[in-house]
C-alpha cells in the first residue's frame, strides 16, 4: 500500500466514512469535516452540537450524514441540521438502510429511526453488555450487531428478531457486511472472522495484529480487508493470496477506516488527528 495524500484535524478523529465524491470525518471535540476525495482539500467544517460523537455515516447518495453520540443527528454535507433524536443512551454505531431509515445501536438497545416522519422503534438489548457495532445487508433486509461480551446476533429487519448468533471469548469491536452480500466479517481482539451469509459457515480467520483492533472494512469486490488499532500499524489482508501487508505506523492509535465505494483506495484516521488516504500497489491486483 502507498500513501496518496494526508490531512489533519485539530483533535483526535473518532470516525470516518467514504461516500460518493467525499470523505467525512468527526473529531472528539465535536466537529465534522467534509473532504474532497481527489485531494486533501477541505470542503466544509462545522460544529456538531452533540457530546462525545462516536460514528458518522453518509447516505448512499452522499448528500446527508448521520452522526451518533449523545444524540443521533442528521446533517446535510453542507452542515445544515435536518433531524435530531435525543438519545436515552449513547449511540455507539449506526448504519443507513436503503429506505432512508437509520439503525443505531446503543448501550441499552437498538433504535430503528425514520427521520422522514420522526418515528422511532426501540428494542431492548437482549445481551448483558452494550452493543458495540452494527452492519446491514446491501438490501437492508438483515443486519448484524456485536456486543462487548462477545456476541454477534443476526436479525431480520422487518421483525427486529434475531435468528442467528455467534459467541466469541473477547468483545466484538466491529462487524462488516460485504457489499456483494456474501460475507459477514467480525473483528475481535482474538481475530477477524469471515462467515458465509448463505449458510453461516466459518470460512476462515486471521489473528496477526488484531489485538487492540478498532475497525475492519472490506473492499467492494470482497477481496481486500483493512484493519488497524492500538499498535498503530495499518494492515491490508488479501483474501485471495492469504497475505497480510503492513504500512508505516501512524502517530497514534488507528481509530477507523473505510474503502471508497468502487475502487481500491481507502482512508484511515488516528487518535492524533491525522488521516491518510492510501491505495493498493498495482502488483497486489494481479
Amino acid at each position: 500500500m502507498y500513501v496518496l495524500w494526508v490531512f489533519s484535524h485539530g483533535a483526535p478523529v473518532v470516525s470516518v466514512d467514504w461516500g460518493k465524491r467525499a470523505i467525512v470525518t468527526v473529531s472528539m471535540d465535536g466537529r465534522a469535516y467534509v473532504w474532497s476525495d481527489t485531494g486533501a482539500q477541505k470542503k466544509t467544517e462545522f460544529p456538531l452540537g452533540i457530546v462525545n460523537p462516536k460514528v458518522v455515516r453518509l447516505t448512499g447518495s452522499g448528500s446527508r450524514m448521520a452522526v451518533g453520540g449523545s444524540a443521533t443527528v442528521v446533517y446535510t454535507v453542507a452542515g445544515t441540521k435536518v433531524y435530531a433524536y435525543r438519545n436515552t443512551s449513547s449511540t455507539n454505531d449506526l448504519v443507513w438502510l436503503p429506505d432512508g431509515r437509520i439503525l443505531a445501536v446503543q448501550n441499552k438497545g437498538l433504535l430503528l429511526i425514520r427521520p422522514a416522519d420522526d418515528s422511532v422503534v426501540e428494542i431492548k438489548n437482549p445481551r448483558g453488555c452494550a452493543f458495540t457495532s452494527v452492519a446491514a445487508s446491501p438490501d437492508g433486509k438483515r443486519f448484524a450487531t456485536g456486543t462487548c461480551d462477545g456476541y454477534v446476533d443476526v436479525w431480520f429487519t422487518d421483525t427486529l428478531v434475531p435468528y442467528k448468533s455467534f459467541h466469541f471469548t473477547s468483545p466484538v469491536v466491529d462487524v462488516f457486511w460485504t457489499r456483494d452480500d456474501r460475507n459477514l466479517v467480525v473483528a475481535t481482539d482474538e481475530g477477524i472472522y469471515f462467515y458465509s451469509t448463505a449458510g453461516w459457515k466459518l470460512l476462515g480467520s486471521i489473528s496477526e495484529g488484531t489485538y487492540g483492533v478498532k475497525f475492519v472494512s472490506v473492499s467492494y469486490d470482497g477481496r481486500f480487508v483493512i484493519y488497524g488499532g492500538e499498535d498503530k500499524v495499518p494492515r491490508l489482508y488479501d483474501r485471495k493470496r492469504n497475505v497480510i501487508y503492513e504500512g508505516q505506523p501512524f502517530f497514534h492509535w488507528i481509530m477507523a477506516g473505510d474503502w471508497e465505494e468502487a475502487g481500491f483506495r481507502f482512508v484511515m484516521v488516528d487518535a492524533d488527528g491525522h488521516a491518510r488516504v492510501m491505495s493498493l500497489k498495482p502488483e497486489y491486483l494481479r
